[in-house]
C-alpha cells in the first residue's frame, strides 16, 4: 500500500482547512469577536504544519494511487478533517469537550446538522456560526470528489454513477488529480455564490444568505436560528429555498453541461425521474393527503427530503406522513450529487431486476432489456448484487443504530427514525416528528455510534466490505 502517496493527498486536504482558518481569523476580526480567535490560528498552525508534512512525505511518490489507497485515503479524510474541524469547537470559550466537539465536526462534515447546540444556538458567536456551516460546505466538496474520483467508477462499482451516459468518472481520476479537483471545486463555489445571489435578491440578510447557501449546496442541515421559519418568512423565499434545494437533488454537472452547451437529454434522464416524483409527490400531498398546509410548505418539505437536508417549515406530527417523508430521504437524489441516501438509481436497478427474475419465471425464453433508462449503460449481475448488498447492510444498520438509541429513552418510533436519519445525514425536525434532541445529554458510545453511522451512510459501509474482499481475499 502506497501510504507516502495517501498522506500526501490527506495534506491536500488538510491545507483546506488552513484556507477556512485563515478565514475566520478575518471573519473574528471583522465581527470585533476576538475573544476565540486564537482557537482559529491553533487550527490554522497545527492543519498547515501537519498538510504540508503529509506533502512533504509524500512528494516523491506516485500520485496516481491505487484503488484500495483511494478508499483508505477516503475513510482517513472523514475521520482526520473533522479532527481538524473540532479544534476550534474545543479551544472556544464555550467549554465544549472533545467528543462534542469532534460529534458537531462530523456532523457537519457529513452534511447531517445534529447539534449539541440545539437552543443554545442564538449565543453562539458569528464567526463559530460560519465555521459550523463552512464545515458543510467542505464536506460537500469532499464528497464530490470521492465520489467522482473513486466510488462511482467502474473499478469501484460501490456508488454505480459510471453508468451515467456521459459521466465524467473513470479510473484516470488521480492521474490529473490538479485539474480534476479545480474544475469539481470552481463548479461548487459557483453554485454556491449564484445561490447566495438569488437568496440576497429575495431579501435574505447577507450572513443570512451565506450561511443558508452552505447549508443547501451540501445538503446540510445546520441552522442559524432554531426554526427555519425564522430565516424565510415570505412566500416567496420558501419558493426559492426549495428551488435552491434541487441543486444537491440533480446531477452536480448539470447546470455546467447546460451552461456550455454539453447538455443532453439522454444523459440525465435519472434527473428527469427525480423531477418527476418531486412534481407527483407534492400534488399528491397537496391535494389528498395535506391540503390544510401551502403548496409552498409541501413543495419545501419534498426536496429538503429527497435532498437529505432535512430543513423544513412544515412541522407535522402526522406518524403517517412523518414516515413518508423520511422514506424520501432514503430514496435520496440524483448519485452525483452531494444528497445521501441509497439512491434512486439504486431503486431503479433492484425493480427492474426484481421484476425480469419474476417475468423469467413465467417465460424463461424470452430476452430481457437490461438497459439503464434505455440507454446504452447496460445493468449487469454485479450492479444488482451491489444495490441488494447496499440495501441489507442499511436494513442491518438501522437495527443495529435503533438498538444503540432506545438507550437514550427515547421510544421505539423515535429511535426508528433517528437511525435512519442518521444514515441518511438528515437532521432531525418536525416534518419527521422528532425534533429538540438533546444530543450533548446522550452518552458517549451513542454518540460515537452515532459519528460511525454518519461517515459510512455518507460513504457507504460496504466500503469495508469492499477493503476487506481486496486486502485479506484478493477479490
Amino acid at each position: 500500500m502506497n501510504y507516502k502517496g495517501i498522506l500526501f493527498f490527506l495534506g491536500i486536504y488538510s491545507l483546506f482547512i488552513s484556507f477556512f482558518s485563515f478565514l475566520n481569523i478575518l471573519y473574528s476580526i471583522y465581527f470585533d469577536y476576538l475573544l476565540d480567535v486564537n482557537s482559529y490560528l491553533f487550527c490554522l498552525i497545527f492543519s498547515m504544519s501537519t498538510g504540508l508534512f503529509f506533502i512533504f512525505l509524500g512528494y516523491k511518490k506516485i500520485k496516481n494511487i491505487s484503488l484500495i489507497d483511494q478508499i483508505v485515503l477516503i475513510i482517513l479524510s472523514f475521520i482526520f478533517i473533522p479532527l481538524l474541524i473540532s479544534i476550534p469547537y474545543f479551544f472556544s470559550s464555550y467549554d465544549i469537550s472533545l467528543i462534542n466537539s469532534y460529534f458537531e465536526s462530523i456532523s457537519g462534515f457529513t452534511a447531517t446538522g445534529f447539534s449539541i447546540f440545539n437552543d443554545d444556538i442564538k449565543n453562539i458567536d458569528e464567526p463559530l456560526l460560519i465555521w459550523r456551516s463552512s464545515s458543510q460546505w467542505i464536506g460537500g466538496l469532499f464528497f464530490l470528489i470521492a465520489t467522482i474520483g473513486t466510488l462511482g467508477s467502474k473499478q469501484a462499482k460501490i456508488i454505480p454513477a459510471y453508468l451515467i451516459p456521459g459521466s465524467p468518472v473513470g479510473g484516470n481520476f488521480y492521474n490529473n488529480f490538479n485539474y480534476n479537483v479545480l474544475k469539481i471545486f470552481l463548479i461548487y463555489f459557483i453554485s454556491t455564490i449564484f445561490i447566495i445571489f438569488l437568496f440576497n435578491f429575495f431579501n435574505l440578510r447577507l450572513l443570512e444568505s451565506l450561511h443558508m447557501s452552505l447549508t443547501v449546496i451540501s445538503s446540510g442541515g445546520f441552522l442559524t436560528s432554531g426554526l427555519l421559519s425564522n430565516i424565510f418568512i415570505e412566500d416567496s423565499q420558501i419558493f426559492i429555498l426549495s428551488l435552491c434545494l434541487l441543486f444537491p437533488i440533480f446531477n452536480f454537472y448539470i447546470l455546467f453541461k447546460i451552461f456550455t452547451k454539453q447538455y443532453k437529454f439522454k444523459d440525465h434522464q435519472e434527473d428527469f425521474h427525480l423531477l418527476i416524483i418531486i412534481l407527483f409527490i407534492t400534488l399528491s400531498f397537496y391535494f389528498f393527503i395535506l391540503p390544510s398546509e401551502k403548496i409552498i410548505d409541501v413543495f419545501l418539505s419534498v426536496c429538503t427530503s429527497l435532498s437529505t437536508s432535512g430543513i423544513s417549515t412544515l412541522s407535522n406530527s402526522n406518524p403517517d406522513t412523518s414516515l413518508f417523508f423520511i422514506f424520501l430521504t432514503i430514496i435520496g437524489g440524483s448519485l452525483i450529487s452531494t444528497s445521501s441516501g441509497f439512491k434512486y438509481i439504486r431503486f431503479y436497478i433492484l425493480m427492474k431486476i426484481s421484476y425480469h427474475e419474476i417475468y423469467r419465471l413465467v417465460k424463461p425464453i424470452n430476452i430481457f432489456n437490461r438497459n439503464l433508462f434505455n440507454s446504452d449503460s447496460i445493468i449487469d449481475d454485479e450492479d444488482a448484487k451491489i444495490a441488494f448488498l447496499v440495501f441489507i447492510s442499511f436494513l442491518i444498520s438501522i437495527f443495529i443504530l435503533s438498538s444503540i438509541s432506545s438507550f437514550e429513552n427515547l421510544s421505539f418510533e423515535n429511535a426508528f427514525k433517528l437511525s435512519i436519519l442518521t444514515l441518511t445525514n438528515t437532521v432531525t425536525s418536525g416534518l419527521y416528528g422528532i425534533e429538540n434532541l438533546d444530543f450533548s445529554a446522550f452518552n458517549n458510545f451513542t454518540k460515537l455510534s452515532l459519528m460511525f453511522f454518519m461517515v459510512f451512510g455518507k460513504i457507504e459501509l460496504i466500503i469495508v466490505l469492499f477493503l476487506i474482499n481486496k486486502i485479506f481475499f484478493k477479490g
